[in-house]
């Protein structure tokens, strides 16, 4: 079982609730006593009721969570596979293509609308770019601009930081065609006051994830006061990670490695 965190003003509440609930219980008993010699043996479920029912609630959440952190949670990792690109379904991320990193990500559109690829860009694309842009903007200096974003085409944009000397391809898809696509979900409930967050990334081509993390979050029972309701995680049997990766969640960078590139692996 994995109980919530104690609080002095919780445990003063049930005791509130638990002195006055045997109190009322002892007055009504003694009452009834007078009127029926079998009033005690009757008023038995009463007192039962009375001791556990504040706390079922606890001990239900409790042992549904330790179950889940016991048996489903945690990192899992099927299959490492060496990749030009794949599809981010949280966003391209312009730091994920670089010379060293993948050569592409594809994501979704502007408003989640379409299928993106965004590729490194090169000495042509910049010059391109500049001129679009000095076209657009008579009298501007596209090379003193901290950033230009220009329509190249009617499916390709350029993406430049002329101080910096980084560009980027945009180019628009009609639908993802990477085969690896990597996703997360948080928040979903899976039973009262429990959720699970979780990443994965799936081979498109098998319908299979070859990686997944899971995370289970359990809220507060009802009688938890504190100054705040922070929820309670686990992510393995012993309440941390099964690994020792650095950010799970995104956990593509264990198993989705880019092409002919030399990585260290994380220890």
């Amino acid at each position: 079982m994995r109980f919530y965190y104690l609080s002095i003003f919780s445990v003063i509440m049930l005791a509130i609730i638990y002195f006055v609930g045997t109190a009322l219980l002892v007055l009504l008993g003694s009452w009834l006593r007078k009127r029926w010699s079998k009033a005690w043996i009757a008023m038995a479920p009463l007192f039962l009721l009375l001791y556990t029912a504040p706390v079922a609630e606890e001990f239900w959440i409790a042992w549904n969570f330790g179950q889940l952190c016991r048996k489903d949670a945690g990192i899992f990792i099927h299959k490492v596979v060496e990749v030009e690109g794949f599809y981010n379904a949280t966003g391209a991320g312009l730091d994920l293509v670089r010379p060293g990193g993948y050569q592409f990500v594809e994501s979704h559109g502007p408003q989640g609308k379409g299928t993106i690829r965004l590729t490194f860009g090169n000495e042509e694309l910049k010059r391109q770019a500049f001129a679009k842009y000095e076209k657009e903007f008579p009298g501007k200096n596209a090379a003193e601009q901290d950033m230009i974003r220009v329509n190249l085409d009617e499916r390709t944009e350029a993406l430049v930081y002329p101080k910096k000397g980084d560009s980027w391809r945009i180019t628009k898809l009609d639908r993802p065609t990477a085969r690896y696509h990597f996703g997360m979900g948080s928040g979903q409930r899976i039973g009262h006051k429990l959720e699970k967050q979780e990443s994965r990334v799936m081979d498109s081509q098998t319908g299979h994830p070859i990686a997944e993390y899971r995370v289970y979050v359990r809220h507060a029972p009802w009688f938890f006061i504190g100054l705040g309701r922070p929820n309670m995680g686990c992510d393995g049997p012993d309440g941390g990670p099964h690994s020792k990766h650095e950010n799970s969640f995104l956990i593509y960078r264990d198993v989705l490695r880019p092409i002919n590139t030399q990585r260290e692996d994380k220890k």
